[in-house]
């Protein structure tokens, strides 16, 4: 069979095929500081030649340039070097987003330079923030209006306290905004460390099992690491997508292939994977409480040397797709890409709708 000009197949449960696309770049942008911060953790794990921009950003980041950040105020949208005027502490959403949809045209000259070449894009923000939160929902608009698919990547906000019901009002907000423009949500939530005595001091770490995360979904549109089973950005987004909005929570697992004596010596010594453990410890940790046995799609995301792409039995696929089968009703994907490092992982994303998770279910009613 030719796949040399083949996208992914549609049926329920198949390894995906995604050949022709996955040259393509996909734009990153960070919108508020939460969603600049996990940005710039993306681009420290390696987001390769990936155009991004960062979108009012608080404080300096180390990996994302100075040239790729702007600045919305009430009075302007502001790139670097540019001369700042107004206030960029806005009181609420509303407002937030009142500011970015006075400066539309300047958003569609800035968003149209970046998308050349650019297969789709991904929005990072911290859905309980006033700024991430009022401006994604036009951020997503203009991008549809160039004909761009986009992803969000949204950090749900732990309780609060007296802030709670504004932060949850925020989450809704933008939801509500985005299901506008996109169907494919991606979501973390940070009840998940809130048990913590410093919430805070666990962000980083968050952020940056977040960040392998978006390495592995962008993994399949990089030449570098892409295979002929490979699931592309674009198919990642119809995957994850449902009508009225798909609800994706993630879990992931590693191990090294090879062991600690073969570590170092680079021949041979790649050791059998054990797929089934791989599937539990990614459950258990599960970017949200969610019951895998009621998702409406399942996608896997498995990164491996290239000696186990030499073998056909050298992966344990069946088990892979016998969990998918079990634990999701409306279709299931399982992509394979490449990593040079001597490492297996097993990245899983389970969809639902907005009702079939208690947590947003929890935020919506808490925002009232």
């Amino acid at each position: 069979m030719d796949h040399s000009n083949h996208n992914t197949l549609t049926t329920k449960n198949h390894i995906c095929i995604a050949v022709d696309l996955l040259c393509m770049a996909v734009l990153l942008i960070g919108a508020g500081n939460a969603g600049s911060a996990l940005l710039d953790d993306v681009c420290e794990r390696g987001a390769g030649k990936n155009p991004r921009i960062a979108i009012c950003p608080r404080v300096a980041f180390k990996h994302i340039k100075n040239k790729e950040q702007y600045l919305l105020t009430d009075k302007g949208f502001f790139g670097s070097g540019d001369e700042v005027v107004g206030r960029s502490d806005f009181k609420d959403t509303a407002a937030s987003a009142s500011a970015m949809d006075s400066y539309d045209a300047v958003l569609l000259e800035l968003l149209n330079k970046k998308i050349e070449g650019v297969d789709a894009a991904v929005i990072f923000l911290g859905l309980g923030g006033i700024t991430g939160s009022g401006i994604s929902p036009a951020i997503a608009r203009t991008l549809s209006d160039l004909d761009v698919p986009v992803m969000v990547f949204g950090v749900l906000p732990s309780p609060a306290g007296a802030e709670t019901r504004a932060r949850y009002g925020n989450v809704c907000y933008a939801i509500e905004g985005l299901k506008k423009y996109t169907g494919a949500f991606l979501l973390m939530d940070n009840q998940r460390i809130a048990y913590t005595d410093n919430i805070e001091s666990m962000y980083p770490r968050y952020n940056r099992y977040a960040a392998v995360v978006v390495s592995d979904i962008l993994s399949g549109s990089d030449p570098k690491t892409s295979t002929a089973t490979s699931i592309g950005i674009r198919d990642m987004i119809s995957n994850m997508s449902l009508s009225g909005g798909g609800f994706s929570v993630f879990g992931r697992a590693s191990i090294l292939s090879k062991d600690l004596l073969h570590y170092f010596i680079p021949v041979g010594g790649h050791k059998p994977v054990d797929v089934p453990t791989m599937i539990g410890v990614a459950v258990e940790k599960m970017s949200m409480n969610a019951d895998t046995k009621i998702a409406r799609k399942s996608t896997v995301l498995f990164r491996v040397p290239s000696w186990y792409m030499k073998d056909a039995n050298a992966i344990d696929t069946r088990s892979i797709e016998r969990f998918q089968e079990e634990n999701s009703s409306e279709g299931h994907y399982l992509g394979i890409s490449l990593t040079k490092r001597s490492l297996v992982t097993l990245t899983m994303l389970f969809t639902y709708r907005y009702g079939d998770l208690p947590r947003l279910c929890e935020i919506r009613d808490g925002a009232h």
